[in-house]
């Protein structure tokens, strides 16, 4: 990729992707507007040249055109203060009267565009979409991390139509920490897996296999694994969950350096109710049908002290519903067990908005060496082993 450091943006009007889909209340209140945040080195470096930063993000899935809940007049106010001068905002992103708009727009400028998603066109590789897009500026950026795993005009195509197109500061941070978990060759190199979907997770694990000693299983990824391991190769009335673990498992056989751990003990529910009162049982003895919440204590050690020898560190997904306090311990345990490695020299890196979230509720949001403001373009990254069509439009 080239980034922008060095380039000139005077006089120019820079076509900047940016991530803005942040969590807003049911009362219209931005909740975490740290993607909003990250964007503005990239912003502030085009008006401070003297370039007009015209500003592409997406918000939410909206199906049907425009839809108020999405538009991204929600986040003007705050990126207003965050900016410290009035932001343009224009109610669409292509035609005449966003090109007419853009030309009366003085260097210094900042112009933000309507929702790319309420244009169809920008999730089934348009190229007239395109081309109305590159209309409008000189130069292109990305700087929306969290989106560069998706084939869709403004991150794939789109620069394709542009002679200068760079990286922003943002995606250059972001995937110079993650390579560094890769280029560092700090052994033992530990990850923790978790969340809900092992569909989502089972490539960015067959990528990491390759480079980790240790693989450990939380969240909703324990049920499948689970299986998997008891099924011993039978695929009698099982889920598609547990054929990929089963594959997974084979993939391993081929890489003994690797570990994958399980818990031995797990907090569990007969039913995701938060009346229900948990229980702390074996994962052999857990009953058909229960939900796991959490790691037990048994596991807490076991996980804590492979972190505890770590050098290199992922943690991608939740390991339990921390949400709830009946339910957080394993999480407090892990995040402690990494903070420590952290002060003691180890890289670790947390990943996902569900894990970041979890480790701001703890208070332990600053206590990593890098929180990545996407998991699923992380992960989609490592699958991809680091090469996706995104960024390699942009080494050109």
């Amino acid at each position: 990729m080239v980034g922008i450091e060095g380039i000139s943006f005077k006089d120019k009007k820079v076509l900047i992707r940016v991530d803005f889909n942040v969590p807003i209340t049911e009362q219209g209140t931005i909740s975490d507007d740290r993607r909003i945040r990250a964007s503005l080195p990239t912003i502030q470096q085009v008006i401070k040249d003297g370039g007009i930063a015209i500003l592409l993000a997406h918000f939410g899935r909206p199906k049907n055109g425009y839809e108020e809940r999405y538009s991204l007049m929600g986040v003007l106010s705050i990126l207003t203060s965050l900016l410290q001068q009035p932001v343009v905002f224009l109610p669409s992103c292509i035609g005449e009267a966003v090109e007419d708009r853009i030309k009366t727009l003085e260097p210094g400028s900042v112009l933000l565009l309507e929702n790319i998603r309420f244009h169809k066109e920008e999730t089934v590789g348009d190229s007239h979409f395109a081309q109305a897009l590159a209309a409008l500026a000189d130069v292109y950026i990305n700087d929306a991390f969290g989106t560069i795993h998706r084939n869709h005009v403004s991150i794939s195509l789109l620069p394709t139509y542009f002679k200068e197109c760079y990286a922003g500061c943002l995606l250059e941070q972001e995937i110079a920490a993650i390579d560094k978990l890769f280029a560092t060759d700090q052994a033992p190199f530990v990850a923790i897996m978790g969340g809900n979907k092992l569909v989502d997770k089972a490539k960015p694990i067959e990528g990491l296999i390759r480079y980790v000693d240790h693989i450990l299983i939380g969240g909703g990824l324990i049920h499948p694994f689970f299986h998997a391991k008891e099924a011993q190769g039978s695929f009698d009335n099982y889920d598609p969950a547990v054929a990929i673990a089963t594959k997974l498992f084979d993939k391993l056989m081929h890489h003994k350096h690797c570990k994958l751990w399980l818990p031995t003990d797990v907090v569990m529910v007969p039913e995701r109710n938060k009346e229900v009162q948990v229980s702390t049982l074996l994962l052999t003895h857990i009953p058909y049908g229960s939900t796991i919440v959490d790691i037990g204590p048994a596991t807490q050690v076991h996980f804590t002290t492979l972190l505890a020898k770590a050098k290199t560190i992922l943690w991608a997904g939740p390991i339990g519903v921390f949400e709830r306090d009946n339910c957080v311990a394993g999480t407090v345990a892990i995040a402690k067990a990494i903070a420590q490695a952290t002060e003691r020299g180890a890289y670790s890196m947390v990943g996902g908005g569900d894990t970041a979230a979890a480790m701001k509720q703890i208070g332990y949001e600053n206590h990593f060496s890098h929180i990545c403001t996407g998991g699923s373009a992380l992960l989609a990254y490592i699958a991809a082993d680091r090469k996706l069509p995104s960024l390699e439009v942009l080494k050109r």
